[in-house]
């Protein structure tokens, strides 16, 4: 009962931080996700007074220019060529603008699409730049804030979780002090002495591991858990298996071993 009792205060803190680490995980990939998504479908339309020379455009904002694409005139004229003469589309075909369509490698911050549109109306030889971020902006917004949430969520439940463990740790260091300074009477080293606080530590990281990657492996399969019916089929989670249950295994072992040897060399100061 007892054995039972200390792995259990040690595991609910840890299984905590685990638990918001994966929801970091899949808030950041699906947000990355998305990004690519985005970045793939999104495109700015640019209207000029003459043919533009694509090789000049590289970058926008700090962005790499993936691809641009002249959209034909004859598109555009064969839409409304019904309702005009001959002579009139002759004229317009003369007269009708240039209309290009730039890809850009990442979707773009407001910041950048301000800088982009500065950027391309900087050429005088632009006539009007659409870059239609309205749409993705509140989605692409919402899901960042989202992520940046989640992260933070992370940070303040891995502190709480480190004091919590800290002092259970220190909790075990006391109730075995007086075997601790037997077996160190005797010549063993600390470590040695404290090998039964050791065992809960890691018998508990065991625990805490297994829970969270059953969880983990769950919520991968079953996404729709996590997301609105709605979103489900905007974003999607393409986590690897081995890289992320990786990640929770040192998650959960760091913590556990540098929590405990902060309090272990700060128990050989005080008793040494």
């Amino acid at each position: 009962m007892k054995f039972l009792k200390n792995t259990f205060a040690f595991v609910v803190p840890l299984t905590a931080m685990l638990l918001s680490f994966i929801i970091y995980l899949f808030s950041s990939n699906i947000l990355n996700n998305y990004k690519i998504k985005i970045a793939n479908d999104y495109s700015i339309v640019v209207i000029t007074n003459t043919p533009i020379i694509k090789e000049d455009i590289t970058e926008l904002g700090g962005i790499k220019v993936e691809k641009i694409i002249t959209l034909e005139k004859n598109a555009i004229i064969d839409n409304i060529k019904s309702d005009l003469s001959s002579t009139s589309i002759d004229l317009l075909k003369k007269k009708l603008p240039h209309f290009y369509k730039i890809n850009l490698e990442t979707f773009p911050t407001t910041s950048q699409l301000e800088t982009i549109k500065d950027k391309l109306y900087a050429n005088k030889n632009v006539r009007k730049v659409e870059i239609f971020s309205k749409n993705h902006n509140s989605v692409y917004l919402l899901m960042l804030l989202l992520s940046q949430i989640s992260f933070i969520l992370f940070t303040i439940i891995t502190i709480f979780a480190v004091i919590m463990i800290s002092k259970q740790i220190r909790i075990w260091f006391y109730e075995h002090h007086e075997k601790i300074t037997i077996l160190k009477l005797h010549g063993a080293s600390i470590l040695y002495s404290s090998s039964t606080i050791l065992k809960y530590a890691i018998i508990s990281s065991f625990i805490s591991f297994f829970i969270v990657s059953g969880i983990f492996i769950y919520l991968v399969d079953n996404i729709g858990v996590l997301l609105p019916n709605d979103l489900e089929n905007i974003v999607q989670v393409t986590l690897s298996f081995d890289e992320s249950l990786m990640k929770i295994f040192l998650l959960s072992f760091g913590i556990s071993i540098l929590t405990i040897i902060g309090v272990l060399l700060k128990y050989k100061i005080k008793y040494d």
